[in-house]
């Protein structure tokens, strides 16, 4: 009988962080916010314009961005202004997001 090899399993590791991650970008609008944010910061205003959504429904899709660590916020007087939290790298025709544990790359072009 041959001796058996022994496998080595890596251990198990708390995917949470990166599920959220990725969770909040499988969204066609929170993939044009990241869009939009990749040219600079900008209020909820300005990107509910931009998508041609209502505000309530672009300030929701920040929430959940915002709660998976894909945007941070900062207040300007009366206004919320957001921009990507994570680290990323734009090209012309993508964007590399780089969250906990995990990369995600989102094309740009339609």
């Amino acid at each position: 009988m041959a001796a058996s090899a022994k496998v080595s399993i890596p251990p198990v590791t708390d995917n949470r962080p990166a599920a959220a991650f990725l969770q909040a970008l499988g969204e066609p609008t929170r993939l044009n916010i990241v869009r939009l944010l990749t040219a600079g910061p900008s209020n909820v205003t300005d990107l509910a314009t931009a998508l041609q959504t209502e505000i309530v429904n672009t300030s929701h899709h920040l929430g959940v961005m915002r709660a998976a660590g894909v945007v941070q916020d900062r207040k300007d007087g009366r206004f919320v202004i957001y921009s990507l939290a994570c680290e990323y790298k734009a090209t012309a025709d993508a964007v590399t997001l780089t969250g906990p544990g995990v990369k995600a790359v989102v094309g740009l072009t339609s």
